[in-house]
């Protein structure tokens, strides 16, 4: 297939999905294409070819009918007036590459490519995007915060669009709200996968922990030093009823748990419970030990309501 097929076929895949994901507008927004007077006018103002690939692209659409909704992730795909008027993005960056030459290297850059002017973006937002060395043909991004601004990309304008549709087609991609009606976010695979694994941890947790009683989850609470998982489970009880949180608490201290430990625990109803007052003393002294006073005064004030009634 010639390099004019090729990208064609990439965007009618990529147009394809975007229809069936709730996109279309990001594919009605494009503009048909540029005629072949155009493209000679372009190539007379800037005083270089636009090569093969980007005459293909913009023969194909010459960018979208109005900014935002953009056809590339985040990014607008760039009008022939577009991309002439915003060429100074990526002749900034070469100016900096040029400038700091110890950042070439990781640019991907050939000498020939850094010294050559004929560049130019075919897609973006702001200052950062896309853009085409129109001699040796490769994409290259524009990074306009980063050092090097400017990083290989893809060999060709068609290798990127057809990486671009084969990302999408993958799924690689999601409709989300926003830089307009909507565009297409890049998909974390990776926080995906562990996002997955922490609803699965949990879930399999809660089923777990479903099957215990209250006095074998209290127990795993003290054994493993986690407060909040026995406060989690007197939360629990005390929804049920009062009866039940008392019975919750007196198998709390029934575990062995520390002073400390049983402190920290009763603190968020430390208002609420009814102790001996030989229990309220064991939390004066937990408060004490975690050097909280007011756990302690509380509970020093409850045991001897406590002793005297």
């Amino acid at each position: 297939m010639t390099p004019e097929e090729l990208l064609a076929e990439a965007f009618e895949r990529i147009k394809a999905w975007m229809a069936n994901h709730g996109a279309e507008l990001l594919v009605q927004n494009l503009a048909p294409g540029a005629s072949a007077e155009r493209l000679r006018d372009a190539e007379a103002e800037l005083g270089f070819s636009l090569g093969r690939d980007l005459r293909a692209l913009w023969s194909l659409h010459d960018g979208q009918h109005e900014e935002m909704n953009g056809f590339v992730g985040a990014f607008d795909l760039f009008t022939i007036e577009g991309a002439l008027s915003g060429r100074d993005t990526v002749m900034y960056a070469l100016a900096f590459l040029r400038e700091n030459p110890r950042t070439v290297p990781e640019s991907g850059l050939t000498q020939d490519e850094l010294f050559s002017d004929a560049w130019l973006p075919f897609a973006g937002r702001d200052a950062d995007g896309l853009a085409v060395n129109t001699v040796s043909g490769r994409v290259f991004e524009i990074l306009h915060d980063d050092s090097p601004p400017l990083r290989m990309h893809a060999a060709s304008l068609v290798a990127w669009a057809t990486a671009y549709a084969s990302r999408v087609v993958a799924d690689d991609y999601r409709v989300e709200e926003g830089f307009g009606d909507y565009y297409l976010e890049l998909r974390d695979r990776k926080a995906e996968r562990r996002q997955e694994e922490r609803s699965r941890f949990e879930r399999e947790e809660r089923q777990r922990k479903a099957k215990m009683s209250v006095k074998e989850l209290l127990e795993e609470a003290v054994s493993r030093n986690r407060e909040e998982a026995a406060q989690e489970v007197l939360e629990r009880a005390e929804q049920t009823s009062q009866a039940a949180l008392a019975e919750a608490v007196a198998l709390l201290f029934a575990t062995g748990a520390s002073p400390a430990f049983l402190a920290g625990t009763l603190r968020p109803r430390l208002n609420r419970l009814t102790l001996s007052a030989a229990k309220w003393k064991i939390v004066a002294e937990g408060g004490a030990r975690m050097g909280n006073n007011a756990i302690r005064d509380i509970a020093l004030a409850r045991s001897r309501t406590a002793a005297s009634s």
